[in-house]
């Protein structure tokens, strides 16, 4: 694939002078320059990694891993990982009274594509495998990297302190997919990666490249395409050209593999019909709805996905316009687009919104302080937060039902917040531009 298609005739970035559109080019590795305040950040960091074995003395990690290693080795011994789940749910769903109160087994579904990298992996020494962790915990962490890149400085100094937790509260909510060992963690973090070069440099090609990929494992990456699209000018072809190959690649497997792939999708809509994960997006949560009142879901929460998502949409297209015309910056601008981009993919699993732990913290911050003193609205930050979190460890759907709204609460806050510093920059631009009148 020609990496000239992935690029825009003007790869340069937009400049520093239109409001701070471009992130600069010094790292911050979120630690502050004040040697307690670092000193007091680095033990936060070493309590935290000193805390994870006594987390998986309790809780095994890895549960997303095993799906992955059943699936192995269902294609070494020449099976099918896609029916071979199909059974397991089958199975599971006929005796009910067995296990009343367990949870439904989870089934390898991702594309039929990975499955010759399965066969490739399992080739390999089983002492490989251990490599894959120390790739995944960078991956968490340039996840958590990227989104203090949206904190201004004089926000730093209250971030840095929430950055070793960040990874604990995906969605702002507690709860533990970090342990899962999902290869969701490592795409986001390798695609967000490429985001900053883009947002930094102007130039986008590693992130065509990373989402295309990521695209092969799970398709609704594609959504995050809209990031260039938003944050960049001249990135419609480039855009367009990716989301047609990723398209492509999806359909690829049904001329290749066809009973394979109809394997592949029965495993999918059996992840719906029988375990109902349906993810707390607001066309997920519309969905579990209709499912639990035995109502068909799949064509009202396709609808239902096209009224909010088709808006959603057009919001962040009028905010990228401002964006691009200097009427907020970059940072003010990163946190509302990645939640909103985020909410475009029709199902949001725990993992999907991991790296949204900061900027919506930050869009909080941004929100409640324009209103109030820096005291006051770390003290209501801190009660909405502890009140969410009561009420979403209690229950795992009572979780989702609180993170769905919390999204959309947040991403509108954060867009009237941006639409009024947007007005307060035009009206400032008028100003300068208005004729001085002599005075004698």
């Amino acid at each position: 694939m020609p990496t000239a298609l992935l690029e825009s005739s003007d790869t340069t970035p937009l400049p520093l002078a239109t409001n701070h559109s471009a992130l600069p080019e010094k790292l911050f590795f979120g630690l502050p320059s004040n040697p307690r305040s670092r000193r007091i950040v680095l033990i936060l960091w070493l309590l935290v990694f000193a805390a994870m074995p006594v987390w998986i003395a309790f809780d095994s990690p890895g549960w997303d891993l095993d799906v992955c290693y059943s699936a192995i080795r269902s294609v070494i011994a020449g099976g099918d990982p896609y029916t071979d789940g199909i059974a397991m749910l089958q199975h599971f769903h006929a005796q009910p009274a067995l296990h009343p109160e367990a949870t439904p087994p989870f089934i390898y579904v991702y594309s039929p594509l990975t499955l010759p990298f399965l066969r490739v992996i399992g080739a390999l020494p089983i002492w490989l495998g251990g490599l894959y962790w120390f790739i995944y915990i960078p991956a968490v962490l340039a996840q958590i990297w990227v989104g203090l890149q949206a904190a201004e400085g004089s926000e730093r100094r209250y971030f840095v302190y929430l950055a070793p937790l960040a990874a604990f509260f995906p969605g702002l909510l507690a709860d533990g997919t970090v342990l899962s060992g999902n290869v969701a963690h490592i795409l986001y973090g390798l695609i967000l990666l490429a985001a900053v070069v883009g947002w930094r440099r102007g130039s986008w090609r590693w992130f065509y490249i990373a989402t295309l990929a990521a695209s092969c494992i799970k398709a609704p990456f594609l959504m995050l395409l809209a990031i260039p699209l938003l944050s960049a000018r001249r990135q419609w072809l480039p855009t367009a050209i990716t989301g047609s190959l990723g398209v492509a690649l999806f359909a690829l497997p049904s001329l290749i593999w066809p009973a394979l792939f109809k394997h592949y999708l029965k495993a999918v809509e059996l992840m719906f019909s029988y375990s109902h994960d349906f993810g707390c997006s607001p066309s997920g949560l519309f969905s579990d709805f209709l499912w639990s009142q035995g109502v068909p879901y799949a064509r009202p929460g396709f609808v239902f996905y096209l009224w909010y998502a088709i808006p959603l949409f057009l919001i962040l297209l009028y905010l990228s316009k401002s964006f691009l015309r200097g009427g907020f910056s970059i940072h003010q601008w990163i946190p509302v687009l990645l939640t909103g981009v985020v909410l475009l993919n029709p199902r949001l699993i725990e993992y999907d919104v991991a790296a949204l732990a900061l900027p919506l913290a930050l869009i909080g911050w941004r929100v409640v302080s324009s209103c109030t003193t820096h005291r006051k609205a770390i003290i209501v930050l801190s009660v909405l937060f502890v009140i969410a979190n009561c009420f979403a460890v209690h229950r795992w759907e009572l979780r989702k039902m609180i993170d769905g709204p919390l999204l959309v609460l947040f991403f509108m806050a954060g867009s009237l917040n941006l639409l009024l510093l947007s007005s307060e920059s035009a009206a400032r631009a008028r100003q300068d531009q208005e004729p001085r009148v002599a005075t004698v």
